[in-house]
């Protein structure tokens, strides 16, 4: 007994010793985080230059559309540039009205912030669906560091794609944690605001609107009606305020945006969706015909990428249709956000932190060998997204990667990962979790 005295003692205050450090980890990190995010944010301020006349990212363009909006034009009347005009519909614009009345270099930093903030609230509101959304009896046992671990590989998966939205000021990051606030929202079962959030995502960027068919699959007919009808609202009073300017103004954001009437050339290496994909294979007419194979790549659409996007559409809402788990249920919709979009660029692609943060969740509480398989997906993933980047690679090799899809490819891969996943049963195998 004497002996054993010593050894309680010290097994007791080895307990209170690892105690105390996990109670003050979080909010170390926490802390740390903060620092890193404020001092990086004066570098990722200075991208966006000090001449709101230039185009230095696409911040600028933001800048300069608001500050449109404040001289009382609409955003679409002049351009910042030939090939830098404002693509967006106008809410956007006017959001940021309050930015404009600072100096750039100002709003370009209460910009990062603003985007490293929703980047981090996406990860973690995903991570908590992805996490609790199972039967109380079934529960993690350790579901406290499930949470920080699924948020940590969400984003270690598209930290390239947070790096570069950083860097071109992009408006990517608030609506990915605008999606990922519908879905938490809707899961704690507050309905109006899940449907205002899904609305304000649209309205900023109209992609989103395919999680409509999420809930149409989950046989939400009203909840659906109201996301669209909300978002019908929003962009109707968006245009609004430009009176007589704003049916003109309707017509040219449809012809530059959607009809794709600026030209963008969808063939691009650059563009990885699967419009991108379809017209990079797609053969140029024969003979004398390179005007008309210009003019086919520049259309928003074809028969191929028509056929190939309604596949992908019915597979995913067959798989929401069973899917017992929220995230897992939209996933395949989030990869449908950059998949099916005319127009992805590898920043887009920051929008799949809801659905790598579904198949980091389900490994974590799947069956061992399932397990595997999903993070063997999401370690291949992270090449496909992060190794292959210019700096990495080189020039030759990372131009060779583009033009042969491989960040398509990574989230067709997360696609048809989490439609695989969509018919598990949410269960935690306890014994294996005990080991």
């Amino acid at each position: 007994m004497p002996e054993s005295e010593p050894h309680s003692k010290a097994s007791s205050g080895g307990k209170r010793s690892r105690d105390w450090r996990l109670a003050v980890s979080p909010r170390v990190w926490i802390a740390v985080i903060a620092v890193v995010i404020v001092s990086s944010g004066f570098y990722f301020a200075r991208r966006a230059g000090n001449d709101p006349r230039v185009y230095s990212n696409d911040f600028n363009v933001f800048y300069h559309a608001s500050s449109e909006v404040l001289e009382g034009r609409d955003p679409y009347q002049t351009r910042l540039g030939d090939w830098t005009p404002y693509l967006y519909p106008p809410l956007l614009a006017l959001l940021l009205t309050p930015l404009a009345m600072f100096p750039l270099p100002v709003a370009a930093y209460i910009w990062f912030l603003i985007n490293a903030t929703f980047t981090v609230c996406a990860a973690r509101l995903s991570a908590r669906v992805a996490c609790n959304d199972v039967d109380e009896s079934r529960r993690l046992p350790n579901s406290g560091s499930c949470v920080p671990m699924v948020a940590g590989v969400s984003l270690l998966v598209v930290a390239r794609s947070v790096v570069d939205n950083f860097n071109l000021g992009q408006v990517n990051p608030v609506v990915c944690a605008l999606v990922a606030a519908h879905v938490y929202l809707y899961w704690k079962d507050k309905r109006t605001a899940s449907a205002l959030a899904l609305a304000i995502a649209a309205s900023i960027k109209l992609t989103p609107l395919v999680l409509i068919g999420y809930h149409i699959a989950r046989r939400r007919w009203k909840f659906g009606a109201l996301c669209l009808g909300l978002f019908v609202a929003f962009t109707a009073l968006s245009f609004a305020p430009f009176g007589s300017r704003a049916p003109a103004a309707f017509d040219e954001f449809v012809n530059r945006t959607i009809k794709n009437e600026q030209g963008y050339d969808l063939a691009y290496a650059g563009n990885q969706s699967l419009r991108g994909v379809v017209a990079r294979i797609t053969p140029a007419p024969s003979g004398d015909g390179g005007q008309d194979a210009g003019e086919l790549a520049r259309r928003p659409s074809n028969i191929v990428t028509l056929l190939l996007s309604l596949s992908l559409l019915a597979v995913a809402m067959i798989a929401a249709h069973k899917a017992k788990n929220e995230l897992i249920a939209a996933a395949p919709f989030v990869c449908c956000i950059v998949l099916l979009s005319p127009l992805s660029w590898k920043a887009h692609f920051v929008m799949l932190i809801p659905a790598v943060a579904a198949l980091a969740g389900a490994a974590a509480r799947g069956h061992p060998a399932r397990s595997k398989i999903l993070i063997a997906v999401l370690a291949v993933v992270v090449v496909l997204f992060n190794l292959t980047s210019l700096r990495v690679l080189g020039s030759r090799a990372a131009e060779w990667s583009d033009a042969h899809s491989l960040a398509f490819i990574g989230a067709l891969l997360i696609f048809g990962a989490s439609i695989w996943a969509s018919g598990w049963r949410q269960t935690v195998d306890r014994g294996v979790l005990a080991e």
